[in-house]
């Protein structure tokens, strides 16, 4: 086993030590951010940099790390499973400005009941962020349900309420990362000291979709 996949393995289920130990590489130019999540990021961030961040009301959907310590929002509310199950009900009469599902999506049994319920917690003119993995392994966190291409995603939210003209998508990915990924053990490849970032349509790893409401 080569030294980067031992640390990989040895990190991947420890969220503070991921956390010290990416400051402590990155002053030795190893980059410890998973592969295809870190160039999504920069991707996602040109997508967006027409919003003014500060001036908007958030909610993230099982939030993770990246989104709340990487932006400054007006304001940051979470909803996390399982206190919360978007897929019941609207758990908020509280609208919001932009709501973001940061790979969780693939994982909801009923991901059109969630979608709607979505839409009706925005704001007029407000935004939905729908990230979701496409060619990757089945990982059951607790379950694995859903995968969307970029037309596949268009259409699911058009479905849901969206209206075709106001949905934007996205995807990044290319055939190394696909193939480094599907390898069998327990955690995706990190970008390292270099990976290949060239984006290939034909081989996304992560799809995202941006939705207006009216």
């Amino acid at each position: 086993m080569s030294i980067q996949r031992s640390i990989e393995k040895k990190i991947s289920s420890n969220r503070k030590l991921v956390k010290k130990l990416k400051k402590l590489a990155r002053n030795f130019g190893f980059n410890l951010e998973y592969w295809h999540r870190y160039i999504t990021y920069k991707q996602i961030k040109k997508d967006i940099n027409f919003l003014n961040m500060e001036s908007l009301d958030v909610l993230e959907i099982s939030a993770g790390e990246y989104w709340k310590e990487n932006y400054k929002f007006k304001s940051f509310n979470m909803m996390n499973f399982p206190e919360y199950d978007i897929c019941s009900e609207i758990i908020t009469e509280k609208k919001y400005d932009l709501i973001i599902a940061d790979n969780v999506w693939e994982h909801l049994k009923y991901p059109y009941r969630a979608t709607k319920n979505v839409l009706k917690m925005l704001n007029k003119n407000g935004y939905f962020l729908m990230i979701t993995p496409f060619l990757v392994r089945v990982h059951e966190v607790p379950i694995d349900c859903n995968r969307w291409t970029e037309d596949g995603m268009k259409y699911f939210l058009n479905d849901c309420g969206f209206k075709l003209e106001n949905i934007f998508t996205n995807s990044w990915g290319n055939k190394k990362c696909v193939i480094s990924d599907l390898r069998t053990d327990d955690t995706w490849t990190r970008v390292g000291i270099y990976r290949d970032m060239s984006n290939n349509k034909l081989f996304p790893l992560q799809v995202w979709a941006f939705a207006k409401k009216d």
